[in-house]
């Protein structure tokens, strides 16, 4: 085994040095190391290909290994070449295309990176609602709630089950501090629709509840061994419906920004169609 060992270690010596004292004594770096088929591993190749990698450690298995991968890219390269007919490996125009379509990409992004205005009003928002409202059926039950999950050994457990009834709008924040120090988990935004799937992993509980128990001003209050678990439901739409206009609001912008970004481009690229028409740069035979 130390035999096999020895000439890697001097070859891949010989290697790493051999740049160095070929360029001093003015000798040929192209000198092979390695075929494979027909084609051949220069030293340079090898030793830039090897070093850049950085595996300077363990380097004995890793020159013979460098090697071997090298000579399996060739030779299954060539043996692609030899079974491919003409038509397929015309890779060229492939190419050329793909990169044509990455440059127009980057220089797309910061065209609209530089000129798109994201600016988007509330009344820009309604127009595209009620202009697409086919586009926003909803496919889940969402609804608006109040939820809490608190731990059942929280010291203020009693305080906030009393809060929970209450209609004041000070023990209201009262009960969102609370909640804020002691509950796992709690939602007391009126106005954000929530997934019903999504409020039934917070309280396994709705699990066991048909969807159409779960109507407007329902209360749901119970516990299990380790938690106190409450709910309120303000309101519910059904699935199949028409999704309220606040809970598509992001959605919105979205297609009103890609829209936007669509319009800029087209209309820049006829800009420099109607600059070449004049400059007689662009000219149709």
């Amino acid at each position: 085994m130390h035999h096999k060992i020895i000439p890697y270690l001097c070859f891949f010596v010989f290697l790493l040095g051999c740049k160095q004292s070929a360029k001093e004594a003015g000798h040929d770096n192209s000198k092979s190391v390695a075929k494979a088929g027909e084609e051949e591993l220069t030293q340079d190749a090898f030793t830039e290909g090897f070093v850049s990698t950085g595996v300077i450690k363990d380097s004995l298995f890793n020159a013979k290994k460098s090697i071997e991968n090298w000579a399996i890219e060739a030779l299954f390269y060539q043996e692609a070449m030899s079974k491919l007919n003409e038509g397929e490996v015309q890779i060229e125009k492939q190419v050329q295309d793909y990169r044509k379509s990455l440059v127009n990409y980057i220089y797309q992004s910061k065209l609209i990176e530089a000129n798109l205005d994201t600016t988007i009003t509330k009344e820009e928002i309604e127009v595209y609602y009620n202009k697409h409202r086919d586009n926003f059926i909803l496919k889940e039950n969402i609804l608006k709630v109040n939820y809490f999950k608190v731990p059942i050994k929280s010291p203020a457990l009693v305080k906030i089950k009393r809060l929970v009834w209450s209609t004041n709008p000070k023990d209201k924040e009262q009960l969102k501090a609370l909640c804020v120090l002691n509950a796992e988990n709690f939602f007391m935004n009126d106005s954000t629709w929530l997934f019903l799937d999504d409020v039934k992993k917070e309280i396994p509980g709705l699990k066991d509840q048909p969807d159409f128990n779960l109507s407007q001003g329902r209360v749901v209050e119970f516990s299990d061994d380790d938690y106190y678990y409450y709910l309120k439901v303000k309101d519910v739409m059904v699935k199949n419906g028409l999704s309220p206009i606040n809970f598509e609001s992001k959605n919105i912008r979205k297609f009103i920004i890609n829209n936007r970004k669509t319009q800029l481009i087209s209309q820049y690229k006829q800009i420099l169609l109607e600059k070449a028409k004049t400059n007689k740069t662009f000219i149709q035979f």
